[in-house]
């Protein structure tokens, strides 16, 4: 049994993890696994869920019926840990965390134990009820259903990918699947869910719509904020990266394996070789006394906290 289980929740639910688990262990091949797990839920309470201990007091939990979920938290259990290395790098550093495209909101619930605020923003609305299932108890911690764009106050299509919430995305440029449904969601920029005068850590994760989102955090870049936002290798044209590169005195690193300089997108390319996996990167500005003060707390350590490679890619 996963030491981190708290307890299980809704009729059956510990039959249902311990059947999922097994499967898993026999199933390798995700979509598969996603299959089995949604026919397996039919027998069971669409409610039932894992709880698990985050530390602190603090508690995530995972519906069972949730593939993405099930899959890369509750078997694999070490999830992005490049991601945890740098919350935990920042603490200390800086009052305010960002989730952006939280999701059912682990890295909140994992920063509302380091920051003073966590600040907590997911566009879909379901997810957005199972991101305030795990959050709206948690002190410090703001939850808002939006979508990040380069303005505020619009209202946009919203779209929720068949089978895979943590593919849902901006309907900027109409691609949606035959499956898929849409629903609208009012927008806000990053300067404007930020207050003036901080350099916040951010975790952009926004499936697709990074560049409009970067475009709307002009003042937060200037003022020292760092990102940790993920390229995907299917993305050969790397075209968040290549966006961070192309602003005035900016500085990119890759994370996998503790922070490493990408000076150019040869390189990049050179890093990001796997088409079906996500690779996260470190973004901000070579001025920003945040930025040095995580690259100094990983070189203080010299590699001790260094992360492990990570088959996820991210929620």
């Amino acid at each position: 049994m996963d030491d981190r289980i708290i307890r299980f929740e809704g009729r059956g639910a510990q039959v249902q993890y311990r059947v999922l688990m097994a499967l898993y262990s026999i199933v390798f091949n995700r979509w598969l696994y996603g299959i089995f797990c949604r026919a397996l839920a039919r027998f069971f309470d669409p409610d039932n869920k894992v709880v698990l201990d985050l530390g602190d007091g603090r508690a995530f939990r995972i519906y069972l019926n949730d593939g993405y979920w099930t899959r890369f938290y509750l078997y694999h259990r070490d999830y992005e840990p490049e991601v945890r290395a740098v919350l935990d790098a920042a603490r200390g550093h800086t009052r305010l965390f960002c989730d952006l495209g939280a999701n059912s909101g682990l890295w909140s619930v994992y920063g509302s134990a380091l920051f003073d605020q966590v600040l907590s923003v997911e566009a879909a609305e379901e997810t957005y009820g199972r991101l305030s299932e795990n959050v709206d108890d948690l002190p410090g911690v703001e939850a808002r259903r939006a979508a990040i764009f380069e303005r505020s106050g619009e209202t946009l299509r919203f779209v929720n990918v068949h089978q895979s919430h943590a593919s849902a995305h901006l309907a900027l440029d109409g691609d949606a699947g035959a499956n898929d449904t849409f629903e609208e969601v009012e927008t806000v920029c990053i300067d404007d869910l930020m207050p003036g005068g901080t350099s916040a850590l951010i975790k952009l994760d926004v499936e697709g719509a990074e560049i409009v989102a970067i475009d709307g955090a002009h003042r937060a870049i200037r003022e020292g904020s760092v990102f940790i936002y993920e390229d995907h290798g299917s993305d050969l044209s790397s075209a968040a990266t290549r966006h961070f590169m192309g602003l005035d005195g900016m500085a990119v690193f890759a994370i996998e394996t503790g922070p490493q300089r990408v000076p150019d997108a040869e390189h990049l390319a050179r890093i990001k070789t796997d088409r079906y996996k996500g690779y996260n990167f470190l973004a901000g500005r070579e001025d920003s006394g945040l930025l040095a003060a995580i690259i100094d707390c990983f070189e203080k350590n010299d590699g001790a906290d260094k992360p492990n490679a990570s088959d996820t890619g991210g929620p």
